[in-house]
């Protein structure tokens, strides 16, 4: 079957590791946990009220650092015979020019100092944790490279250009503002289109519901595995990571691996959404199953379950074998924390799973429980707001560059909100953590009974230096299903693994099938297997979805016929703020 045009990126390895980074920013469930921009806000308010508390703490520091600051501009500089690491002050001008030489040290002093007063303010451990999270916030967006007089690259390249990098610049400015970014644009999205050179896998539409649609796409086999596989995407972001673009697709490998494959599509919820809660996913996820059970004829497809989407497929089958239903063949999960306490040691995240967190926003008004994309987008961003904001910032508009053309920086910036309903029923799966309790959760008025317990083969996935779910965290999910668990570590992070198309040549991963060990102690006896880990995966599939059969002719069935070509109509739908 002849391929759709390749993407505008088939050279993606010339892109450095800061570029695929930079969407290890997305994820599933609300990933952030309970991270709001009203947090923040609260976070402020305890700061404040700490200062004012305890003034000599406030004194003391502000001392030592106007005392440090003396002497830096007596010196010329701080005392430091090694150049900064920060490549944001690796222009030559940082070392040779004396205001510079100074401004950098009194930078420096000044963002430590800020953390230092927060470390002595005698706040709690998780409120410490997010004050410094606030503090890194302000130090980060008052460096001295955001600023056109602080950047001397910059100034260099006004200079050189006769202005023209400032007049595109604010070309670039105006842009983002006329759009209503909530942070600078990180890719140049023109050389792609959806169902073109982005989620091109051929296939057809073959259920259309107000929450989802479901794809089933076309063979490229003339012989495929009898069970299929019923792929359930992360809720808040769009499927198409998996079928990113041609030859960069998890999802086309897998066809043309002589699997038939079925996608769910979640829409984009608009505020017209916002009653659907977990349940109403669940609900879906459970159609989209039997869709699949009468589409395929088989009575138990597998399951590959994405990030957020995880725990909810697991409560589905969870429900099935409660009620002795053989309707899942094996399930895969992907990135997906099932023990809401294991994510509470995350970097930054940890510190607002917090209880006490709300306490001022009780009495502050109160935005509505929906998150929008834009809040979304902005608050992944400042986990890590170098590369994320100010990185950009300084390119498009102090530079006067374009932001790069890459294919996954246009997934990632294809965004999606949280309805109102689900973000209040996920926080109150969060504080009960019912997964890790059998009988705790329910469905359809069933407790879930021992998930180690499933009458099914289980796999688990996870991106070692994934930092919005940690892989030890992950982990525990595959502890949590048992015997009948297997679980593999890619060597990368959350969405380069995810792209990880044979042939790449920093791709690696882990396996180890004993999973009683710690996370520690787990990786330590781990086989590190170089390569893509796409290939375990089919082989991994294989074993589990019966005799090979001839492919269908057609897609769907009388009951669910062919409603329109992949990729669909709802993926095209665009956040509501």
């Amino acid at each position: 079957m002849a391929r759709k045009k390749a993407s505008a990126t088939a050279t993606a390895e010339v892109h450095t590791d800061a570029d695929t980074d930079a969407t290890q920013s997305v994820g599933g469930l609300n990933a952030l946990g309970d991270l709001r921009l009203d947090d923040l806000r609260d976070s402020a308010v305890e700061l404040w009220l700490q200062a004012l508390r305890q003034p000599e703490v406030f004194a003391r520091e502000s001392a030592a650092f106007y005392a440090k600051l003396a002497k830096i501009i007596v010196r010329g500089d701080g005392g430091e015979s090694a150049p900064s690491p920060d490549p944001r002050f690796g222009d030559s001008a940082w070392r040779n020019n004396g205001l510079y030489r100074r401004w950098l040290p009194a930078y420096q002093a000044w963002a430590q100092s800020l953390q230092n007063f927060v470390d002595q303010a005698g706040l709690e451990p998780k409120q410490t944790g997010r004050a410094k999270f606030l503090m890194s916030q302000v130090t980060e967006a008052l460096a001295p490279t955001n600023f056109l007089l602080g950047n001397p690259a910059a100034l260099k390249r006004a200079y050189e250009s006769g202005g023209k990098s400032l007049l595109s610049g604010y070309q670039n400015w105006l842009s983002d503002v006329t759009a209503r970014r909530p942070v600078p644009s990180q890719v140049d999205t023109r050389p792609f289109k959806v169902g073109d050179n982005l989620a091109a896998t051929p296939g057809d539409v073959v259920l259309r519901t107000e929450l989802f649609e479901l794809l089933q796409f076309a063979p490229q086999t003339e012989q495929v595995h009898e069970r299929p596989i019923l792929v359930i995407p992360s809720i808040i972001n769009k499927y198409y990571a998996f079928d990113l673009a041609p030859g960069r697709s998890l999802l086309e490998y897998l066809v043309q691996n002589g699997f038939t494959l079925f996608v769910m599509v979640f829409r984009n919820p608009g505020k017209e959404h916002d009653s659907w809660g977990m349940d109403t996913y669940m609900d879906g996820m459970d159609e989209a199953l039997q869709a699949v059970k009468s589409i395929s004829g088989c009575a138990d497809p597998n399951v590959l379950a994405v990030c957020g989407a995880a725990p909810l497929a697991v409560t589905v089958a969870g429900h099935h074998e409660a009620m002795h239903s053989k309707s899942i063949g094996s399930m895969t999960l992907f990135v997906a924390p099932l023990d809401c306490a294991a994510m509470n040691d995350t970097p930054v995240l940890g510190d607002f799973n917090d209880p006490k967190l709300s306490k001022w926003t009780k009495v502050l008004p109160k935005k509505s429980d929906r998150i929008s994309a834009d809040e979304f987008t902005l608050l992944f961003a400042m986990l890590r707001p170098n590369d994320l904001i100010w990185n950009y910032w300084v390119n498009n508009y102090l530079m006067g560059e374009g932001p790069p053309a890459f294919d996954i920086l246009a997934w990632n910036s294809d965004a999606t909100g949280m309805t109102a309903q689900y973000n209040r029923d996920f926080q109150a799966f969060c504080a009960r953590n019912p997964l890790a309790t059998p009988g705790a959760m329910q469905y359809r008025d069933t407790p879930i009974a021992d998930i180690s317990k499933f009458g099914f083969d289980s796999l688990v996935i996870a991106a070692r230096t994934d930092h919005i779910c940690p892989w030890p965290s992950v982990y525990r999910s595959a502890q949590m299903l048992g015997k009948r668990c297997d679980f593999l570590l890619g060597g990368r992070g959350h969405i380069q693994t995810i792209v990880a198309p044979p042939g790449g040549k920093k791709d690696f991963y882990f396996l180890n099938p004993d999973n009683t060990k710690d996370s520690d102690g787990w990786l330590a006896d781990a086989q590190r297997v170089y390569g893509s880990w796409w290939p375990y995966y089919v082989e991994w599939c294989a074993k589990r979805s019966g005799k090979m059969v001839a492919a269908p002719k057609k897609p769907g069935n009388k009951t669910h016929p062919s409603l329109g070509k992949a990729p669909g109509t709802y993926v095209h739908e665009k956040a509501s703020s």
